[in-house]
């Protein structure tokens, strides 16, 4: 297998530019003999290089240009190794360097494609370090409380951080550079190993809520199989699998995932309810053990008289006639507390009963390898 290395241009309309690096020294720059002619002002005659070392790696130089080649952000001042996702400025002209196995075949044509437009800055530039955090597993285990509406302790939704020394740990930005770079799905699988691992360790037999990434439901064979491999090696463990309303589309593949779940002892709730549209059909077709009002909801409880009391006190009444147990997610005031025992919740969570909190303290310090 040879390897197949190119630089390639954003475009939200998917008609982004591609440079494919087959000859080298690959100069690139606005004279007609480079390897990757840019006919753009700011891009200098010759403005950079891209050198292959003896060990098939890709290394940078810029040659002395007017405005910079810039690495993940950083302008150069000496010449750096280039590795798969890497964000290249050349100028203000950005690429995204992508490195393919590819069978060994004809050689690849060196014809170029001229840039002639001012390209935004759409490439994530933190693709390596995120390579480096799935590479490395290095995320922790959090928990955060659940408790009975009488605030008596029931259980933990397991959460998870990221322990790389240069990326955000909260899982929002963690998992919008993600996104961005198509790894979502093997993101929320190492999450979900690492907490398992970790609550195992801790001998906790609480119920365990664990989150899926809505992409993780359009391949319900992958995700069931992982599944089935974590019961194996966690056989202890209390499980309440949740998966958010706007994955729940499909009530034949809702229904198949349920009755697997069902095989492994690992029970279900539709996480988010009242996010966007309350899907009514799928809780009565394929009901869950639980459902988790979203956070939304809470907001603007402020009592019997207000309008979120109404709409929740009739959403509570039908889903548990429906035999389906209710939890109140984002409970962050005394007055929401309140409101949620008045209502009958069966189960609540928010800041007021407690913030999330690592499984294993010392791991969230440290680096994981290997």
């Amino acid at each position: 297998m040879a390897r197949q290395a190119y630089l390639e241009s954003f475009s939200r309309r998917g008609t982004g530019q591609r440079f494919d690096l087959v000859r080298f020294p690959a100069e690139i720059g606005r004279h007609p003999d480079c390897a990757i002619t840019l006919n753009v002002e700011r891009v200098s005659r010759r403005h950079a290089r891209i050198d292959r070392e003896i060990d098939g790696s890709l290394r940078v130089t810029d040659l002395g240009s007017t405005n910079g080649t810039y690495l993940n952000g950083e302008r150069l001042t000496a010449p750096a190794e280039l590795v798969h996702g890497d964000v290249l400025h050349i100028g203000d002209q950005e690429y995204r360097l992508i490195q393919t196995e590819i069978d060994d075949g004809p050689e690849l044509d060196d014809a170029t494609r001229i840039g002639i437009t001012t390209l935004p800055s759409d490439f994530p530039t933190q693709a390596r370090e995120f390579n480096e955090l799935l590479a490395g597993k290095q995320v922790c285990g959090y928990r955060q409380a659940i408790v009975h509406a009488d605030g008596s302790p029931f259980g933990f939704e397991l959460l998870g951080r990221a322990t790389h020394p240069r990326l955000d740990a909260g899982p929002g930005p963690m998992f919008k550079l993600a996104e961005a770079l198509g790894e979502q799905v093997r993101l929320s699988e190492l999450l979900r190993r690492i907490a398992f691992a970790e609550a195992a360790a801790c001998g906790l037999t609480e119920p365990l809520f664990f989150n899926t990434h809505p992409e993780e439901c359009k391949d319900d064979g992958r995700l069931l199989d992982e599944l089935t491999a974590l019961r194996e090696a966690h056989p202890g463990l209390n499980l309440v699998f949740e998966v958010h309303e706007a994955a729940v589309t499909d009530l034949e593949r809702m229904a198949r995932i349920r009755e697997r779940l069902r095989g492994l002892d690992i029970r279900l709730a539709y996480d988010d309810f009242g996010a966007g549209q309350a899907r009514l059909l799928e809780l009565i077709e394929v009901p869950p053990d639980v459902l988790k009002f979203d956070i939304a909801l809470m907001r603007g409880l402020d009592g019997p008289d207000s309008p979120k009391y109404r709409l929740l006190r009739t959403l509570n009444t039908m889903i548990q006639e429906l035999g389906v147990r209710t939890l109140a997610e984002g409970v962050e005031t005394e007055v929401q507390a309140e409101a949620c025992r008045t209502l009958g919740i069966d189960y609540v969570q928010g800041f007021f009963y407690g913030r999330p909190e690592p499984l294993l303290p010392a791991a969230a310090d440290a680096p994981r390898t290997g």
